[in-house]
């Protein structure tokens, strides 16, 4: 101890650190004092000192055990466990996709008549939702004049079915729209020199002609105005018991699990019995579809019919 009190009472920077603090504390900074106060300083240091070192050699030792172990592999346990949650996991997605498939709380509270009831409910809102003969699209009756340039097929199917959109609202399906669109592609809506405006045949597939079931044009010549039809008689169809195993027409929507997706009806209607200014067919068979995220039906553009 008294050696480390001559070594740091030898330290120029010690002794002012050591002074000081004596005349700080307001005493007479005599020869005893400072001795006293030296052996405190001393003490004080060599513990801070101890520490320091201690500290220092604990870190060391942690860091190079911690270099020289090797890396920690998962046991077969907990592997076997990872991958017995991620088939758990799968199998419960899966489960989770089975059950939506038809299978929602709101459905499947109801009896067979009660769904049959809704979705026939639903086409009726659709069906009533526009009088018979309303206007969809309309032309300038100076494009029926010869060399007036008329409309592209592109500008008037777009605009027809744009219109429809802010006519139907959520009241049809996504897919009725882009079936729509297809069926438009093999018969165009057209400009036609005698015609006027008209949605023209231009393939040998009659199928292609179901979806604009509900369309027509005012006039047979010179007409400039698509209008809706809403005067076919129609009725809800029991597909899952008769519809499905008619020999006529039980291949239509061979798709759908009829047995066990709850979420689909279907409506038929007899187009035959009243005339229209474009070709027309003998019946159709719409889908109605249970929309689970808005919780209603919605006609579908799956459809089917009889030639």
């Amino acid at each position: 101890m008294n050696g480390l009190k001559e070594f740091f009472g030898n330290i120029p920077m010690f002794q002012k650190q050591v002074e000081r603090e004596i005349e700080e504390k307001g005493i007479e900074p005599s020869e005893g004092i400072k001795k006293m106060e030296f052996s405190r300083q001393v003490i004080r240091n060599l513990v801070i000192g101890v520490l320091v070192v201690g500290i220092l050699a604990f870190v060391g030792i942690s860091y190079f055990n911690n270099k020289n172990q090797p890396p920690v592999t998962p046991t077969a346990t907990t592997a076997s466990k990872e991958s017995n949650q991620s088939e758990t996991s799968g199998e419960a997605t899966e489960n989770s996709s089975q059950a939506v498939q038809g299978s929602s709380d709101h459905l499947l509270k109801l009896s067979a008549k009660e769904r049959a009831d809704e979705a026939t409910e639903a086409f009726e809102s659709w069906y009533k939702s526009f009088s018979n003969g309303d206007v969809i699209l309309e032309i300038n009756k100076e494009l029926l004049k010869e060399g007036s340039g008329g409309t592209s097929p592109i500008e008037l199917q777009t605009k027809l079915i744009d219109n429809l959109k802010a006519k139907f609202g959520d009241k049809v399906s996504d897919d009725f729209y882009t079936g729509l669109q297809a069926s438009f592609n093999f018969n165009p809506v057209i400009v036609d020199g005698t015609k006027g405006l008209t949605i023209s045949k231009q393939n040998d597939d009659k199928s292609q002609l179901l979806r604009t079931w509900f369309l027509d044009t005012q006039k047979t010549e010179k007409n400039t105005k698509i209008v809706l039809r809403n005067d076919f008689p129609y009725e809800w169809a029991d597909w899952r018991n008769k519809g499905q195993h008619d020999e006529k027409v039980g291949s239509m929507f061979s798709q759908i699990d009829w047995d066990n997706d709850l979420r689909y009806e279907v409506i038929g209607l007899v187009t035959s019995k009243q005339e229209k200014n474009i070709e027309n067919i003998g019946g159709v068979f719409v889908v109605m579809q249970y929309n689970e995220k808005i919780g209603k039906w919605q006609v579908s553009g799956t459809i089917g019919g009889v030639m």
